[in-house]
């Protein structure tokens, strides 16, 4: 990387600047031609070493927060006798810190050292599953202590999520940055999804203990990636402003930006009903196999629509796909609620995999491709705050629903909800209507 890598998002500089030289001399026009020609793969920019290791790192964080989540959650469910409303609690513990933090952690992230931001975070949630896990070698069963240990990983990520997602466009040159956005998705997304998938696969295998262990390995090696990161700089804006004067300027940009508006909106709504999953799901569990089975599937359907994404993503606008793919994770939540064999069960996770990651995947992209690096880290944790706070506060509903009615009435009205919603917000955009490719 360059000492110009910042430079390169300025507009007038040349394709072949955006891209970098050349990593080998071309002999020919044609072959110079081809080698300055803009990237085509959404692989390249893992060719860059320091988007490579950081999106490696941040990978793992990611898929061992949402492993941490299913684990938590299956040892409230043993400690409480599966009280609903308990297990759905983890859920508000999980997400309620980090929409209530996320818009002062973006200001952070738009003032500070995001590399440094991002190593402090990373202390923080190693400390949360090494605190469960004194929890358990002490035979202390005690569910508040949990949520306790759960708000405090999620105060961690609450600093983590936009000093991560605002530190992307420094670490990629301008070409690049749409397939840096996809991997990087791919990766948030695809451990939001794959994480719980691992989980459910090891839980029976070496126990909650174990996992919350290796959490803390994995947090305390992420700090290690990016204390070595080699990146020139962390971009820094607006160093003298205040924290209200930044949602002002926030505000004044979303609101002259309808599309990012309805990113908000149709992700929320989503978030709503995807918050079953982890808090009604569970209940449905017969035993520690099951769980472990039903989200291992989850995650491998999730593995399967990454695979799909960049094919199926070409064939409409991210608005339309996101409708379709809202709209199938709707009828798979609803369906489960029928669902009176595992087999069913099963296949309906993995398509519900499936559709969460394209619906999470196009969303996040959609609001990259827009965000201004001035205020994205403010952008991005305004998303955070929507999205996670959607999901902490319908959790507990949905646990009471479950206590109430049954986990099954539940399942049917959220599908329901859910796909109503869709349809009635289809045909508002969440692309600039200037934007000319769908993805």
């Amino acid at each position: 990387m360059t000492s110009e890598k910042i430079g390169v998002f300025n507009v007038g500089h040349s394709a072949f600047d955006a891209v970098g030289h050349s990593a080998f001399d071309a002999k020919d026009k044609s072959m110079t031609t081809q080698k300055n020609a803009p990237p085509t793969s959404v692989w390249s920019p893992l060719t860059e070493p320091a988007f490579r290791i950081f999106w490696g790192g941040m990978s793992l964080s990611t898929a061992a927060f949402w492993m941490q989540n299913i684990a938590v959650t299956w040892l409230m469910k043993s400690w409480t006798d599966s009280d609903p409303v308990m297990v759905s609690l983890v859920q508000t513990a999980l997400f309620l810190p980090v929409m209530v933090l996320s818009l002062p952690a973006g200001s952070i992230a738009d003032k500070f050292d995001r590399r440094r931001l991002l190593m402090i975070s990373q202390v923080a949630m190693m400390l949360a599953p090494l605190s469960i896990a004194v929890l358990a070698l002490m035979n202390i069963e005690s569910p508040v202590a949990l949520l306790a240990c759960t708000a405090l990983l999620a105060v961690g990520n609450a600093l983590k999520l936009p000093c991560q997602s605002a530190l992307l466009p420094a670490l990629i040159d301008k070409d690049r940055l749409p397939f840096a956005v996809s991997l990087f998705s791919m990766a948030i997304n695809g451990g939001r999804i794959i994480g719980p998938g691992l989980a459910g696969a090891l839980l029976p295998l070496v126990g909650a203990m174990a996992l919350f262990l290796g959490n803390s390995m994995i947090y305390l090696l992420y700090v290690l990636i990016l204390w070595r990161l080699p990146i020139i700089t962390t971009q820094q804006h607006n160093n003298t402003s205040s924290f209200i004067k930044g949602l002002v300027d926030l505000k004044d940009w979303v609101v002259i930006t309808p599309s990012y508006a309805t990113i908000l909106l149709r992700g929320g709504l989503y978030f709503c009903a995807w918050a079953t999953i982890l808090a009604v799901v569970p209940l449905i569990a017969d035993s520690a196999a099951d769980f472990g089975i039903l989200y291992g599937v989850f995650g491998a359907g999730a593995i399967t629509g990454a695979s799909l994404y960049g094919y199926s993503s070409r064939l409409g606008t991210r608005s339309s796909a996101v409708t379709v793919a809202i709209m199938l994770h709707a009828a798979c939540i609803f369906m489960l609620s029928f669902a009176d064999t595992f087999i069913v069960q099963a296949v309906l996770m993995a398509l519900v995999g499936s559709a969460s990651f394209f619906v999470m995947t196009t969303l996040q992209v959609s609001a990259q491709l827009q965000l201004p690096d001035k205020i994205r880290g403010r952008g991005l944790a305004l998303m955070t705050t929507v999205f996670m706070g959607a999901t902490a506060l319908s959790s507990p509903i949905w646990g009471s629903l479950a206590d109430a009615l049954t986990a099954d009435m539940a399942l049917r009205i959220a599908g329901g909800a859910s796909a109503i919603f869709a349809l009635l917000l289809a045909g508002r955009r969440i692309e600039p209507p200037s934007a000319v490719s769908p993805h």
